[in-house]
């Protein structure tokens, strides 16, 4: 644990979704550039969430992340019944893309950061997700990974020139090839249904890179409190040789309702 750590649950014990997040700014770096949110619905079914991880080569990274979770939020926050969720989820990032274009003009260079969105609805959760922040789902011990990174390793991976372990510790693992920048760029969107004590988690890459799926798996899946498991992910990220930004925000299924909530 770093001095500059802040953590909060948003929904727990009694509710139907259990939902709370954390950052750490790191052992190494000056800045915390990774920002979250969450919110959940008057029903007490619904969420929305939403992580950032601002570019550290670039100028303005923190203020990137900050505009793109501000601004995608403010429109996965009026999601309702009558709502398509993929439309929602665009209409969220080409927000979040205005708000950095904005943040650009006000303090220059090539600000820009990655983006990953969740809307959860009953049963079901709907993903997007541009760079290398991703979202996995947790089933017992079992670890998903729901997105694609959107960066070089990633990509040699899916043509079979890199294995994932390599792709995780490769020099060039951090080179993302689509952000959201303040120019127009197109989210990837995903689906999934989950079970009761399944584990949606958002996180950026100072999570993923130091700590293996399987340790992952191992932490989250124990019966504590989620804001606990959260905790024990971030120390062992950390005590793995993590030196970036670690930050998770996470949505536990206490109970599964109906799809038609």
């Amino acid at each position: 644990m770093t001095d500059d750590r802040a953590e909060r649950s948003i929904a727990g014990e009694g509710e139907a979704l259990e939902i709370a997040g954390i950052t750490d700014r790191g052992p190494v770096r000056t800045q915390n550039q990774d920002v979250w949110d969450a919110r959940v619905g008057d029903d007490a079914r619904t969420a929305v969430l939403a992580l950032a991880d601002g570019m550290g080569g670039h100028k303005g990274g923190l203020e990137s992340a900050e505009a793109a979770v501000q601004a995608a939020m403010a429109v996965l926050g009026g999601v309702d019944r009558s709502s398509n969720e993929e439309a929602t989820l665009r209409r969220a990032v080409a927000a979040a893309n205005d708000g950095v274009a904005v943040a650009r003009e006000s303090i220059g260079g090539k600000p820009g950061t990655t983006l990953v969105l969740a809307i959860i609805r009953g049963a079901h959760a709907w993903l997007a997700n541009v760079g290398d922040s991703r979202a996995y789902l947790i089933s017992g011990s079992a670890v998903t990974q729901l997105t694609d990174d959107h960066s070089w390793a990633a990509g040699q991976v899916r043509l079979g020139a890199l294995d994932a372990d390599e792709a995780r510790h490769h020099q060039k693992r951090n080179l993302i090839e689509r952000a959201v920048m303040g120019d127009p760029v197109e989210a990837d969107i995903f689906e999934v249904d989950a079970a009761a004590g399944d584990v949606l988690l958002l996180c950026s890459d100072g999570l993923w890179e130091p700590l293996s799926d399987q340790a992952l798996g191992a932490i989250v899946a124990t019966p504590d409190p989620l804001a606990v498991a959260l905790t024990r992910a971030c120390d062992a990220a950390l005590a793995a040789g993590g030196t970036d930004n670690v930050t998770m925000v996470a949505a536990r299924w206490l109970a599964v309702p109906s799809a038609n909530v």
